[in-house]
């Protein structure tokens, strides 16, 4: 048993002497292309060092790291390490088979392999991946993909992609749990995911994106607190795919909470000098209002720039909500503060491989060294995107060189900004026609918006050609230039025609207030086209040339210019024609709208203008005269109101009008997509004056107001506006002539 011990002693002692003993070589076997001193380069042991065991794995390890590598053994023979290595191999071509919606350079930009690259399994693995990923985004849950390995002499192999697409997943039913305030429907609206429709053939927001699905829920949140419900919350949302993997069951589980009011409404501030009861001026909402974030956000924004114009940068303003619930009202208190100083290191703009980066920089609110301010880099952000040269649009901050620093990272995906129209259909003022439109938004990056509109009709054939500055002469204002001719045959008593051109400039006096100066000057031509026709026509026959220029004011509080349903909007404009040319008047007119929602989707809109011309040194043409019908006056033809000759019946049209217009518009039922409201309308309203007399003629006029009464269907369909209204003249005079049916329609592929 003893000679047992000591033997086993002695091994170990031998082993341990062997095993602490110094390397004194390390051989290399199996490498084809690598270099054997790049082997050793990456090897941690080295000739020399005690070989100690734990080396063995950290030289495994290290040579599986490099990714050089498909298999290695390491051993030992005596003092001399043997490494036996398995070159991973070298990718000789990348081929895709199967792709029909994706190109081949497409998938070769999103993943990251490329030829004469060396090949590992985690990296084919990682392409897989990005591959189901990108046709995910697609909508195309079903898809697969297999990679195949062809294996070719000297290490070299062939990567083959085998891709099945599979179809395309749809939204199939959009449900919501919890809502009593709202309506599905509406819920619905607000989402940027849409249930598929046999319709939908236009459209891609039908198709599953699981981006899309939480920006839907960020989309439901802001409603509810926009529209007064401070405690709404999403308890649960689930997007859940059918067992075939060919529809989405979209679930929103939501816990609306109470409606507020605002209730009281406080400003306190711990800076020095700052009026609060000042800043309550700049306030977007009064107490009673309807609790909304939108009005916080414009508020706090306002504020900001009023206190930071005191010389304060470093502001920071809190709304601290009270709630009553047994009210329902909430106490609004905007706390000011003095924020962290921390200033704008650098901006950084990343995907504008197109647009030049001062476009960018001039929408941002926040430039270098500025101090940081949140709500202005949100401001920055919506701005952006209203540009509309962007797919997507994030702004993002990360920490700088300094404490006191950051740097603003703004990342864009662009998108194509170029658009051609081919355009035809009928209206009943000009009849068939058809126009071509070309419009690029986005001149070289520029941020430029060139157009050329050309249309052609049995009543009117005009061309316009032009430019648009959004920044003019480096300057927050807008300015334009273009080219037009026309020629009008509208009127049955005379033909028109112009060629001329128009410069204007427009800017913001602040956030509703707007401003521009326009200047035309046009050569026109006036012919009668036939033999009998009244004085007031005969007269303004020939040439003439008009230099005019315009000054418009408006404010603005609507909650959107395409599609309003509340607010309000007022304008006022001045012409002044008689800068040179042989044309001379001053035309004034003023103009309001008001919206309400009197339901959901169901908006009352009343509108009103007056306007009047003055006599300068010359006459006042009839062709210059204000002119009410058609779409103007419905009810009545094109110039069916207003002043006319006695002898003639030819419209003489008037120095002095006003119009007003009560109209609810509604839905009918039918889907939103399809864009499809019906309207009731009742217009009111009269032109008169026609000027200076002609001695012999007799002019039947009046300002007794007219009146007519309607309904309406209108249909923004994809390929253009459709709309159909009749309206019956329930007050007119005698003379007046009307048109019941109006009809206008054209149609964009």
């Amino acid at each position: 048993m003893k000679k047992i011990v000591l033997l086993t002693l002695f091994s170990a002692m031998v082993c341990s002497s062997l095993l602490a003993s110094p390397l004194k070589g390390i051989r290399i076997i199996g490498n084809k292309r690598i270099e054997s001193e790049t082997v050793h380069s990456y090897i941690p042991i080295k000739v020399g060092d005690e070989f100690a065991s734990g080396k063995m794995n950290e030289t495994l390890k290290a040579l599986f790291a490099t990714g050089y590598f498909a298999d290695v053994k390491v051993d030992r023979e005596g003092d001399t390490l043997v490494v036996n290595i398995e070159e991973n191999p070298i990718i000789n071509r990348i081929a895709y088979e199967g792709n029909d919606k994706l190109k081949d350079d497409v998938i070769q930009q999103e993943i990251k392999l490329r030829a004469r690259e060396v090949l590992t399994h985690s990296r084919i693995q990682e392409a897989q991946q990005r591959l189901l990923e990108i046709y995910r985004r697609m909508g195309r849950f079903g898809a697969r993909v297999e990679p195949k390995i062809i294996k070719l002499p000297e290490s070299r192999v062939d990567l083959v992609f085998e891709i099945d697409e599979g179809g395309v997943t749809y939204i199939r039913k959009i449900a919501f749990v919890g809502n009593k305030h709202f309506p599905s429907k509406k819920l619905e609206e607000q989402l940027n995911s849409k249930r598929t429709r046999w319709y939908r053939f236009f459209a891609v927001d039908d198709v599953y994106d699981p981006d899309r699905f939480i920006a839907d829920q960020q989309a439901l949140r802001k409603f509810y607190y926009d529209n007064g419900y401070p405690d709404f919350r999403i308890i649960t949302s689930h997007a859940e795919l059918s067992p075939d993997q060919k529809d989405f069951f979209l679930t929103f589980h939501v816990e609306e909470g109470e409606r507020y009011e605002i209730g009281k409404i406080d400003i306190t501030s711990k800076l020095p000098n700052v009026n609060t009861e000042e800043l309550k001026k700049s306030l977007t909402f009064a107490e009673g209002d309807m609790f909304s974030g939108k009005e916080f956000e414009r508020s706090i924004l306002t504020m900001s720039n009023t206190i930071g114009m005191q010389g304060y940068a470093f502001v920071a303003i809190e709304p601290i909500v009270k709630k009553h619930p047994e009210t329902k009202k909430a106490d609004v208190t905007f706390e000011i503060k003095e924020g962290p100083r921390v200033y704008i290191e650098k901006i950084v703009f990343v995907g504008n491989d197109r647009t030049r980066d001062h476009v960018l920089r001039r929408e941002m609110e926040l430039h270098e060294g500025d101090a940081y301010n949140s709500e202005k880099l949100k401001m920055s952000e919506r701005r952006l995107k209203d540009l509309g040269y962007f797919k997507t649009v994030t702004v993002d901050t990360e920490p700088g060189a300094a404490h006191d620093q950051a740097r603003v990272i703004v990342k864009v995906e662009e998108q194509r900004t170029g658009e051609i129209g081919l355009a035809g259909g009928f209206s009943t003022l000009d009849g068939p026609l058809a126009s071509v439109k070309l419009t690029e938004r986005n001149f070289m990056g520029t941020g430029r918006t060139l157009f050329s509109d050309l249309s052609v009709a049995k009543k009117r054939q005009d061309f316009n050609v032009g430019v648009i500055e959004p920044y003019f002469l480096g300057r927050n204002m807008v300015g334009n230039m273009s080219v037009f001719g026309m020629r009008s045959g509208r009127s049955a008593l005379y033909e028109q025609k112009a060629i001329g051109t128009n410069l204007g400039v427009g800017y913001r006096l602040s956030t509703f207030w707007s401003q521009s100066f326009n200047y035309k000057i046009s050569h026109e031509k006036i012919s009668h086209s036939r033999v009998v026709t009244s004085p007031y026509v005969l007269e303004q026959m020939g040439t003439s040339l008009t230099s005019a220029v315009t000054h418009s004011i408006a404010y603005d509080r609507r909650d959107s210019v395409r599609n309003p349903t509340t607010g309000y909007v007022a304008n006022m404009s001045n012409t002044y024609a008689g800068l040179g040319g042989n044309v001379e008047y001053l035309r004034n007119s003023v103009g309001a709208g008001w919206f309400y929602p009197l339901m959901d989707e169901v908006v009352l809109n009343v509108n009103g203008e007056v306007g009047a011309m003055t006599k300068l040194r010359r006459k006042i043409r009839l062709a210059d005269r204000f002119s009410l019908g058609l779409e103007s006056f419905r009810g009545f033809e094109y110039g069916g109101l207003g002043p006319r000759d006695a002898a003639t019946g030819d419209s003489l049209n008037g120095t002095r009008f006003w119009t007003s217009t009560t109209q609810v518009v509604f839905p009918l039922g039918l889907p939103t997509e399809f864009g499809i409201k019906g309207a009731v309308f009742t217009d009111l309203g009269s032109v008169w004056r026609v000027g200076e007399s002609i001695p012999g003629t007799t002019v039947l006029d009046s300002s007794r107001a007219r009146a007519s009464v309607g309904c309406g269907i209108s249909w923004d369909s994809p390929f253009g506006p459709i709309s159909i209204d009749y309206a019956r003249a329930v007050k007119r005079e005698k003379y007046d002539r009307t048109q019941s049916v109006i009809f206008g329609f054209s149609s964009r592929f």
